[in-house]
């Protein structure tokens, strides 16, 4: 294929993000690609700014560093001062800034041209590209999948997100996701078609050859571990000592250093392995921590609970990294190594749940129940998982059976539905049991069932009203023995804000559940002055915002878990180092959904000291992807003088300031409060 018409190729515009993006896409495929740059580029400078022409710009703008990022920014920069709140300037900016390197600011600005445009795939696109560069591949995956499921026929689509699932080791996705690519492009007869097409051919056969390799892996049980000396034995029982007592401290990066230490020494042990994953999980880094796990189980395989155990805390974190495939192929793991792990039978029947597979989730709640046939949990799911896959006319044909509905009856109507949920609900509490008691001569409130597993008691429509009946009267006695009055018993709510009693005085559907709660201790009720609280996570959420905010006006500033787990790397320092007095650089906090992190970075605020000025000079350079480590040394001299010997930030356990052995150290952290 010749140049020209590899030029062609790539000057597609973005269809569904300009408002005239036939023309534009046009004049693009009419000229060279540095034709269609130029002219793009060349519109773009002028005022007031050729919004088609910028999306175009953004598309066509190569990766990495690039003289015209600055004309982007500048461009996107003047269409926002323009027009407001238009998506295509951040779009643009988010291109203009990831290609200078500012990828943190870059992620920013997608992320808001999302907020505005959430149904243009470019938008996805280039937010996961952001991502990607950023070192999160994690999120980059799951945002280019997001652009997928909105762009599901568009080829180049598929070839984006391919190419990061290859460039993250996920060579089986990535190479589905290159088959499905072609598949698309021989949908369109178009040069450019044919030309990704033959770039994902490629890739498919990247994947095919690196898919081999992992299976020939081999397999921890070949070889029996050497001997240990006495002399090693003892090293080694000292190392792990070592490492516990950083992990109990807190210490996690020091703790991290100290396990790479042991399994140098012992790798082939075990338990090493097991606990180090949970300190790789803590520390964010999910892929390696989930991979531990495994080795952990694989050199767990005399021990079938133990190996069953570290398959259940993989499949959790495969949960987290949003792989809900991996994680049902851990439990499935977990269980052919101890079949009457409970543990993992439940996960994998949630597992199952996320995945949609109601019909295997269903299967392994009996499973759960043939194990433990008290489980309430696994019962109560698995009737409502039979509930929800009911048709109509099985609804219907319930309710009928239960007395509740017209024979006649051919329709089923949304509050035929809800009485049928509310009466099984109160069967699964054991409201048949309950009227056994409350009414024993009462007739026509039961109906007897047989089903596989015995007779079984149904409620009837009169059997519910009788039931709402009786629990209503008791549950006014319940809460006046609580010492609330009449006046404020009707007007009490659940958790969630819904009454408790209709104007009837019967309890609702809700108020059953908190009745039944404060049977059993519970409080989940509220006074008419009790406000309704926030969920945990959003509680959280709020605390978080305010000690960030607070954090921020003392001269702290975000960075992400990656710079933060470099600043680790390429100082040495322990965690509790920077986050201690006397350098005190680094606060952290969880807010009900990730790790934050932020760093002391103004110079002008007291955070700042000459034991952490320095700290932010390693994040820039980072973000410049200047990842060059110091390895330690002698620094240069004059001819004839020695030259000072060069530290890292933190040596032996102490923080030099101006990287050099020859000036006082005013910063120990030997001499450091705790």
């Amino acid at each position: 294929m010749n140049r020209t018409a590899r030029s062609l190729l790539f000057c597609a515009a973005l269809t569904a993000a300009a408002a005239a993006p036939a023309r534009a896409a046009a004049e693009a495929r009419a000229a060279s690609e540095a034709a269609a740059l130029d002219k793009a580029f060349a519109a773009i400078k002028t005022d007031p700014v050729d919004r088609a022409r910028l999306l175009l710009a953004a598309e066509l703008l190569p990766d990495g560093r690039s003289p015209r990022a600055a004309a982007l920014e500048d461009a996107s920069r003047r269409l926002l001062k323009a027009s407001g709140e238009d998506y295509a300037g951040y779009l643009g900016l988010c291109k203009a800034l990831r290609c200078s390197g500012r990828l943190q600011d870059a992620v920013a600005n997608c992320r808001k041209a999302l907020e505005l445009e959430p149904t243009a795939y470019p938008v996805y696109r280039e937010l996961g590209l952001a991502y990607a560069a950023a070192g999160d591949a994690r999120k980059a995956t799951e945002t280019l999948e997001q652009g997928v499921e909105l762009s599901s026929s568009d080829y180049k689509a598929r070839y984006t997100l391919a190419k990061v699932l290859e460039a993250r080791g996920d060579s089986a996705r990535a190479a589905a996701s290159y088959a499905r690519a072609v598949e698309l492009s021989r949908r369109d007869g178009s040069l450019e078609a044919r030309y990704y097409a033959a770039l994902a051919r490629s890739g498919a056969r990247r994947c095919a050859r690196a898919r081999p390799k992992a299976k020939a892996a081999p397999k921890p049980r070949a070889k029996a571990a050497p001997k240990t000396s006495p002399a090693g034995a003892a090293e080694q029982a000292d190392c792990l000592k070592k490492f516990k007592e950083e992990f109990l401290k807190d210490n996690l990066g020091s703790a991290l250093e100290q396990s790479d230490i042991c399994a140098r020494l012992s790798p082939s042990d075990p338990q090493l392995a097991s606990e180090r994953a949970p300190l790789l999980v803590r520390l964010g880094r999910y892929e390696d921590g989930v991979k531990e796990y495994e080795r952990a189980a694989a050199l767990y395989r005399d021990n079938k609970p133990m190996e069953a155990f570290c398959r259940g805390k993989a499949a959790e974190t495969w949960l987290k990294l949003g792989d809900p495939a991996k994680a049902v192929e851990q439990y499935r793991k977990a269980l052919a190594a101890n079949p009457g792990d409970l543990n993992a039978l439940k996960g994998l029947a949630a597992a199952l749940e996320a995945r949609s597979d109601t019909k295997g989730a269903e299967e392994t709640y009996e499973a759960i129940l043939k194990l433990s046939p008290g489980d309430a949990g696994a019962k109560a799911r698995l009737e409502e998982l039979r509930t929800a896959a009911l048709t109509d006319e099985q609804v219907l044909e319930e309710l009928r059976s239960r007395q509740a509905a017209d024979p006649a009856k051919t329709a089923l109507t949304p509050e035929d539905r809800k009485l049928f949920e509310d009466i099984k609900d109160a069967e699964l509490a054991g409201a048949a049991d309950y009227l056994k008691r409350k009414a024993p001569a009462a007739r026509g409130l039961t109906a007897e069932r047989k089903t596989p597993e015995g007779v079984r008691l149904l409620l009837t429509s009169a059997g519910y009203r009788a039931y709402v009946a009786f629990a209503s009267r008791d549950a006014v006695k319940l809460f006046e023995g609580k010492g609330i009055g009449l006046r404020e018993l009707f007007k009490l709510r659940d958790l969630s804000g819904a009454q408790i009693f209709d104007p009837a005085g019967k309890l609702t559907a809700e108020g059953l559940k908190a009745w039944r709660d404060a049977e059993e201790g519970r409080k989940s009720w509220l006074l008419p002055a009790e406000p309704v609280p926030q969920s945990a996570q959003a509680r959280r959420s709020d605390e978080a915002a305010a000690k960030i905010a607070e954090w921020n006006a003392g001269g702290y500033a975000e960075i992400s878990e990656p710079e933060y787990l470099w600043l680790l790397k390429a100082t040495t320092c322990p965690d509790a180092t920077l986050k201690r007095p006397p350098v005190e650089a680094v606060k952290e906090i969880f807010d009900g959904v990730r790790t934050r992190y932020l760093l002391c970075s103004d110079p002008a605020k007291l955070c700042t000291n000459k034991c952490n000025s320095r700290l932010p000079e390693y994040v820039a350079a980072y973000r410049s992807n200047n990842t060059a480590l110091f390895e330690g040394g002698a620094s240069g001299a004059f001819f004839g003088i020695a030259g000072a010997k060069r530290r890292r930030f933190c040596e032996n356990g102490e923080v030099w300031v101006g990287g050099t052995g020859s000036e006082s150290n005013p910063c120990s952290t030997a001499s450091a409060p705790r």
